[in-house]
């Protein structure tokens, strides 16, 4: 166990020592995600990854393989349309992720049911945040004319929504989030969702009332998550873009939290819980099999009662 413990405490040390001063983000267009740098709706973005010093790299065409993420420090998937990830991507990106790497999983409204994807596949399977298939809508100042931009301006204590005070989304699902999963950005009591019916080609409104999540983060193994309900956010739309009250500030804390290597307490606590799961769940198979042995056991008895009754007739 202290050997376990002292490789733990050495990749941490090596991790994120680049020869290279400059942390590499790359952003996945293999998918047909939506954020992509060269379009000039994105210009504002690029030029603050730009002024953070960022090596910028795209993947054009490839599968997600081991090779791309090599050197990568963060990887951004953008909002994936009309395509979905292959297992093999899938356990790439889970890899990737748990030696360290930061991923930045950024959906739509509808989530995976309208942008046909499986996100949810990646961030519901794994890291305990699901993209629900839904637009979440509210009423307030700032949408008079669209229920769907949405103003929060009430935030949990965390290094992503330090300094805030206001932050403008437009047209985002909701997030379901399960463990461990941190709550970043909250609609207030008056929000609402609507789900998409194909019969009637209309948004129709769900009545349940619930406590809308549109952005949550996580940490698995060495590495962090961050999840976003919309992409808007990072547009040039001077209603709900980048410049659009502290949307940038909080652009930047997300790009500067995935820049930092996790802590090592972190490290630790995650695979700690993940050692004290893998124990119940050898218990509990322990149990199955100790019953299947058993019920075998009586089985048998009764199998040679039945014999000897025979021979004995």
């Amino acid at each position: 166990m202290c050997f376990f413990f002292m490789e733990i405490k050495f990749k941490l040390l090596s991790k994120k020592m680049p020869f290279s001063d400059k942390i590499t983000i790359l952003f996945d267009l293999s998918h047909n995600e939506m954020l992509n740098l060269c379009e000039k709706e994105f210009s504002d973005f690029l030029s603050l990854l730009e002024m953070l010093n960022l090596k910028i790299i795209k993947n054009e065409s490839n599968e997600i393989s081991k090779g791309i993420l090599k050197n990568i420090d963060i990887l951004v998937i953008g909002n994936p349309i009309n395509d979905f990830f292959s297992n093999i991507e899938i356990e790439n990106i889970l890899n990737y992720v748990r030696t360290g790497g930061s991923l930045f999983l950024i959906s739509e409204y509808g989530g995976d049911y309208l942008q046909k994807t499986n996100l949810n596949d990646i961030s519901g399977n794994f890291f305990n945040i699901l993209f629900e298939d839904n637009i979440v809508k509210d009423e307030n100042q700032r949408n008079i004319n669209c229920s769907s931009i949405l103003s929060v301006n009430s935030f949990p204590n965390h290094k992503i929504t330090s300094q805030l005070r206001e932050i403008i989304i437009g047209g985002s699902c909701s997030l379901l989030l399960r463990d461990n999963a941190t709550t970043l950005l909250k609609l207030n009591d008056s929000a609402w969702a609507e789900k998409y019916d194909d019969n009637t080609n209309e948004w129709e409104k769900k009545t349940e009332k619930n406590k809308f999540i549109i952005s949550a983060c996580s940490k698995f193994g060495q590495g962090k998550i961050i999840t976003l309900g919309d992409i808007d956010i990072f547009t040039n739309d001077p209603n709900i873009g980048i410049n659009k009250k502290d949307n940038k500030k909080f652009i930047t804390n997300i790009i500067n939290w995935l820049m930092k290597p996790s802590d090592e307490s972190d490290v630790i606590y995650w695979t700690l819980k993940r050692l004290s799961s893998m124990e119940k769940q050898i218990k509990t198979m322990g149990l199955k099999i100790s019953n299947i042995i058993e019920t075998i056991t009586i089985l048998e008895k009764r199998i040679s009662k039945i014999e000897n009754g025979v021979i004995t007739k």
